[in-house]
């Protein structure tokens, strides 16, 4: 066997063995795949035209010949290769492969059994060797040959050209360069050698070997057929469920995704180069802006609630996520944001508050029947006594009559004035204060039975921001709930305490405790231990007290007493107790601010 025998042979060796390689990199991946069947044609063509060279006879020589009429499929496979590489469009459609694939039939079929295309072999001084035909035919499939090698560097040479960064470049450039030696050597020496009778064996074979070696360099070197993160990424981008909008630092729409298309009704070309503002409803641009420069200054923000408007108008809950990107150097070059349709859930929330409004409706309008019940019983019996028997009533007993009614309107009065209270707005009027004053103020509306000992030990050493007003509320309706609960003699005591940042109030009865069962519930609306009243007093204290950052807790044992604790930030000015306001969303009187 002679020297270019073997070096061809080695090279398509080498060549099958890489494509072994790749493939087992991933055996899913379509380019993985198709480099694989390449160089499988490659080794089979360079194998038969071996055996044709190092044939002994004519007959042997002939028969190899006319195993290597495969070829064309091998030229086929090196376009489909550059198709597949280069992520061409082209290839996207089945019906492409016909285009390629069809003449490479045609082509095997008519040198298989015909002499149109490669005449019987002759002997040159490397061995046995195919002569051209000079037939129209044979043209044809030169023009075919030629056409797809060069096709392919082009492809290959744009997409290099066209690389976004230093990795992608240096790949696409070894498998350019690569492409080249061997289409080079093929078309000189196999091609127009031949056409002009020049006696020069193909050398493209052995040129596969510089194929072989910068592939295989580009491998080692930079991670080429494996795991591509770009093409994960693109991935990614196009079957995620939630949308995704790539942007620049001025929040400049740059690439979106299909699902934020389909979402969203606009067409991609519609949205490039738009604000992200944009998507958004008219009166939530500005919320927007805000949190992208929120974004800009955190890097990073999570599920903020916007409302989007779709191209035929509709309205988008959503949640925003967003982040800044960041070049090698630390610089900010892009924001990526993902944005995730909540809409469908906001319809779920609002059926469920409805939902649970007709419940709190029906459960209060039915402890609001039980409750005026019993005045309006009390004032229509008054008044039945009243009309019928007056004349035969003493006017004592009609003082007593007139007293029923007073203190069932009292009653009714009660029950309307805390469902207002509960359901109204709160307007904190900050002003400065003690624990001692509030509670003493608190004091002075209450009626202090005989058998109750108040002991307060409230201090007026810490000096405090807060709605004074509200807050002896709250003091007086503790107060009056720890007198109900005692029944006998005993105490109630009022203490305060620094606790870090925070003061405490406590007031301790000894009266006969709250159940275990309630203590859990204490504080929602509608629960009472009491025969009268809707246990709506306690619920508008959890309000008040956590209007002002606040927290109130209780602790108790039947028999034993009850014992609430109210634990408030101490703010010393008016701008500290301002910014509980941002948290707890509620609303100021501007005017109490001198």
């Amino acid at each position: 066997m002679n020297v270019i025998a073997w070096l061809s042979l080695i090279a398509s060796i080498s060549c099958l063995f890489l494509g072994i390689i790749v493939y087992s990199f991933n055996r899913k991946s379509i380019l993985n795949k198709i480099f694989l069947l390449t160089a499988l044609a490659a080794f089979f063509y360079s194998f038969t035209t071996v055996m044709m060279w190092t044939s002994t006879d004519f007959a042997s020589a002939n028969f190899w010949n006319k195993m290597g009429t495969a070829w064309p499929f091998f030229v086929a496979l090196v376009a489909t290769f550059a198709l597949v590489f280069t992520e061409n469009k082209w290839i996207k459609n089945k019906l492409n492969y016909l285009i390629l694939f069809l003449p490479a039939v045609a082509f095997w079929l008519v040198d298989l059994f015909t002499s149109l295309i490669n005449g019987p072999p002759v002997i040159e001084y490397w061995g046995y060797n195919d002569v051209a035909a000079g037939t129209l035919v044979y043209y044809g499939s030169i023009i075919w040959t030629i056409a797809l090698p060069i096709l392919a560097f082009v492809l290959c040479f744009r997409y290099y050209q066209q690389a976004n960064d230093i990795l992608q470049r240096q790949r696409r450039k070894y498998v350019t360069i690569g492409f080249a030696i061997p289409i080079a050597a093929f078309i000189s020496t196999n091609i127009v050698a031949r056409m002009i009778d020049m006696g020069i064996p193909n050398l493209g074979f052995i040129a596969t070997l510089f194929f072989s070696g910068f592939v295989g360099y580009a491998i080692v070197k930079y991670d080429l057929f494996t795991l591509d993160a770009a093409l994960a990424a693109e991935n990614i981008l196009t079957t995620m469920p939630d949308s995704l909008i790539l942007a620049d630092v001025d929040a400049k729409i740059l690439r979106v995704n299909e699902r934020l298309v389909n979402f969203i009704g606009y067409e991609k070309e519609e949205l490039i180069n738009k604000s992200i503002t944009k998507l958004c409803t008219e009166n939530q641009e500005k919320t927007c802006a805000n949190l992208l420069e929120e974004l800009a200054s955190k890097k990073i923000i999570r599920n903020r609630e916007l409302i989007f408007q779709s191209k035929s108008g509709e309205k988008l809950n959503v949640f925003f996520s967003g982040s800044i990107v960041k070049s090698k150097l630390g610089h900010d070059i892009g924001i990526v944001c993902i944005i995730h349709d909540i809409t469908d859930m906001k319809k779920m929330e609002e059926k469920l508050v409805k939902t649970e409004k007709l419940a709190s409706i029906g459960e209060l309008a039915g402890q609001i029947g039980h409750d005026l019940r019993n005045p309006l019983a009390g004032i229509k019996n008054g008044i039945y006594l009243l009309k019928k028997k007056d004349n035969q009533l003493a006017e004592a007993k009609k003082e007593e009559v007139f007293g029923w009614i007073e203190d069932a309107i009292e009653d009714s009065n009660r029950i309307i004035t805390s469902l207002v209270d509960y359901s109204s707005e709160l307007n904190l009027q900050p002003e400065q204060c003690t624990p001692k004053s509030l509670v003493l103020h608190a004091l002075s509306k209450i009626q202090i039975p005989d058998r109750l000992n108040i002991i307060n030990n409230a201090t007026d050493e810490v000096k405090m921001f807060l709605d004074a007003q509200n807050m002896e509320k709250v003091f007086a309706s503790i107060i009056k709930n720890a007198i109900d609960a005692s029944p006998e003699k005993g105490s109630i005591k009022i203490q305060s305490m620094l606790k870090e940042l925070n003061i405490e109030i406590s007031f301790t009865d000894s009266g006969i405790g709250i159940p275990e069962n309630i203590l859990p519930k204490l504080f929602t609306p509608l629960v009472t231990t009491k025969a009268k009243g809707m246990g709506m007093s306690l619920a508008i204290c959890k309000r008040i007290v956590e209007a002002h950052g606040g927290k109130i807790a209780v602790e108790s044992a039947v028999g034993k007493g009850t014992t609430f604790t109210i634990s408030l930030p101490i703010k010393l000015s008016k701008s500290e107790f301002t910014q509980i306001q941002m948290f707890t969303g509620i609303e100021m009187k501007q005017s109490t601010f001198v």
